[in-house]
């Protein structure tokens, strides 16, 4: 099978996160057929109300070298007004249309196509794949799952390479060594509520919330590890209690997201929070760290990505640590980690769309990759 119609298939399948729709059987079945171990796990939520279906697989028993490949089958909602049918995978104009194209069922396509190719000629070492279903949610029931399941089952592998999106104007221009951190915090502000006329009956929690949010807009956060881009804190949304235009609220809050480097932990961030809180009344935290920031600056890997991305469209990449998170950040706690792939301009849109010579350039890529590796 070529990489567009792998690619389309899996488009059509509404992987909507937390629903499959079976793109998990769809890959377990051709791995399979190609000489891959499959095992279709699942894993709940302690409450469960979530329950996500993932795929490991496994080619080879050599444990001289052991390289993962990470992919997620599960996509956002696809919104309103697309052009095309968003799980049709419509091809125009030189592109391949579909939610989950670029995020990322075009990564796995063109890395199920390029193993399918390599594994017909004998090589010394082993392929493992982990493939969730939960990544843009959190991956609690996806890959911190499987990454737990394979500790306790000794799957773990030496180098992981992670098909997510990362080239920016062109295939091949930039990788992605690691990720900033990101930590959610909402602000919680107290008062009485009251009549606006009447200033002594009141205490406005709005306008309490407002000036912490404007001093913590205005911290000056340090920035001296230049690998990443430089930590930002911004404001998401505000709320209130009330709707009436003369009523001062008794319970407010705001959500704030910081995207970090590695300047800061979660916890130092927690710190600074609170205590630049100190001269506000009533204001109370609750913190989601989303996870750490994280670089992997392994030569050998750089080189031998670097090298298949010249040898196939020409180019030498950048190495990046911006963008958004991935599940890179739990994987590096055991292994190496580098993401490549597609490009990322359409991620998350209406009409995402990814050039089909860029999905047939990225498979030949891929392939290059497991031939050096392996050398």
């Amino acid at each position: 099978m070529n990489v567009i119609e792998f690619c389309s298939d899996l488009i059509k399948c509404k992987s909507v996160t937390p629903n499959d729709d079976g793109a998990i059987e769809y890959l377990a079945h051709f791995l399979s057929s190609i000489g891959f171990e499959t095992k279709v796990l699942t894993f709940s939520s302690a409450d469960n109300s979530n329950t996500i279906k993932n795929l490991f697989a496994k080619y080879g028993c050599s444990d001289e070298k052991v390289l993962g490949f990470i992919g997620h089958s599960d996509v956002v909602p696809a919104g309103n007004n697309w052009d095309v049918d968003p799980f049709a995978a419509v091809q125009n104009n030189g592109f391949l249309i579909g939610r989950g194209v670029a995020d990322m069922k075009g990564g796995i396509a063109a890395f199920c196509c390029a193993i399918a190719k390599f594994v017909q000629r004998p090589f010394f070492g082993t392929i493992e794949f982990f493939i969730t279903g939960d990544e843009e949610v959190g991956s609690y029931e996806g890959i911190q799952s499987l990454i737990k399941w394979a500790v306790e089952n000794n799957h773990i592998p030496h180098d992981c390479l992670i098909g997510e999106p990362s080239s920016d104007s062109q295939l091949g221009d930039r990788i992605y060594l690691g990720h900033r951190g990101s930590l959610n915090v909402m602000v919680k502000s107290r008062g009485k509520q009251g009549h606006s006329a009447y200033p002594a009956n009141y205490k406005n929690s709005l306008a309490n919330l407002c000036k912490y949010v404007a001093k913590i807009s205005d911290y000056k956060l340090k920035y001296e590890n230049k690998k990443f881009p430089q930590t930002n804190l911004e404001v998401t949304m505000l709320f209130t209690d009330n709707c009436a235009m003369n009523v001062v609220p008794e319970l407010s809050s705001a959500n704030l997201n910081i995207r970090f480097g590695d300047d800061y932990t979660s916890e130092i961030l927690k710190t600074v929070i609170e205590q630049e809180a100190k001269e506000f009344n009533e204001l109370a935290f609750d913190f989601y760290p989303s996870g750490e920031a994280y670089y992997c600056d392994d030569e050998r890997l750089k080189n031998i990505l670097s090298e298949s991305i010249k040898e196939i469209v020409g180019i030498s990449p950048s190495f990046s640590a911006a963008g958004g998170t991935s599940d890179g950040r739990f994987m590096i706690k055991h292994c190496n980690v580098i993401e490549f792939g597609v490009r990322d301009a359409t991620i998350h849109q209406k009409n995402e769309k990814v050039k089909i010579e860029d999905l047939q350039n990225l498979e030949k890529i891929y392939l290059a990759f497991l031939e050096k590796y392996f050398q």
